[in-house]
């Protein structure tokens, strides 16, 4: 097993079936990520984006699914990944529990997975400090905005340590100032936890902000049609303005309209 690679996927396809149809979502899919890095997925609408996330992340997908191929995470199966604790899922809407304020919804995965209560609050205080949320720490999911809400999912996908870090669209309905400050906090995120981290995005802008690689998927049956290194350096905000972001924008959208069409 080569112990620099957090996920390895070969010759992956999946094809649903039902209603008389045959229908195929991706076709022959391959890619390596590195342990420790940030990667952007990016592709049009509808092209297997969310299916590809699923199967990353060991989660059941319909019955009418076959898949062929091969996808290893930290050298296992996905489902043993998920299993043993080592992938985070942080999705498009928080999902938090409203009858429990910030510090109890991080806290939840440490009551499942039968934490002591002095370890569960070890493990909240750091995590409430990596998120500055301390001030947050008894406000319930009401009270708070919606990038404050992802905050404290992040929060509750990093409890248990994951090595690695899957997220769909997670900033996808926030307004473009709060987007970026959530870019740049989970940014900082990741440099402090060196978490490998892969994040499923629609806007070009926030896939080259945000990540080392940015792997482009192709309409049905989707496959990967150009994978584009970000040299880049951070904190990005000094990158932005700069020829080349502007260069990567560019490049990212044409191999993306190539990918639509």
């Amino acid at each position: 097993m080569d112990n620099t690679k957090a996920i390895e996927v070969k010759r992956l396809s999946a094809d649903f079936k039902g209603d008389g149809k045959d229908l195929n979502v991706l076709s022959n899919i391959n890619f390596t990520i590195s342990k420790g890095s940030f990667n952007c997925i990016i592709g049009p609408s509808g092209c297997g984006k969310s299916t590809l996330f699923r199967l990353l992340s060991g989660l059941p997908t319909r019955d009418s699914c076959k898949i062929s191929g091969s996808i290893r995470v930290l050298g296992k199966k996905p489902e043993t990944a998920s299993k043993n604790r080592e992938i985070g899922l942080v999705l498009q809407k928080p999902t938090l529990l409203e009858w429990r304020d910030v510090q109890s919804n991080i806290a939840l995965p440490l009551e499942i997975m039968g934490y002591t209560r002095e370890k569960q609050k070890e493990k909240i205080s750091k995590l409430l400090n990596l998120l500055d949320l301390n001030e947050y720490s008894e406000y319930r999911p009401s009270e708070l905005s919606g990038g404050m809400q992802q905050k404290v999912s992040i929060g509750r996908a990093l409890a248990y340590d994951p090595e690695l870090l899957l997220m769909d669209e997670p900033f996808g309905a926030l307004d473009e100032i709060n987007r970026r400050r959530m870019n740049n906090e989970i940014i900082k995120i990741w440099r402090k936890t060196k978490k490998t981290i892969v994040f499923i995005t629609h806007s070009i802008d926030e896939a080259v902000y945000l990540s080392q690689k940015v792997m482009v998927l192709s309409k049905k049956p989707s496959t990967i049609h150009k994978i584009i290194n970000i040299d880049l350096e951070y904190p990005r905000e000094k990158e932005e303005n700069s020829s080349k972001y502007f260069k990567y924008i560019k490049e990212v959208r044409g191999y993306l309209n190539e990918a639509s069409s």
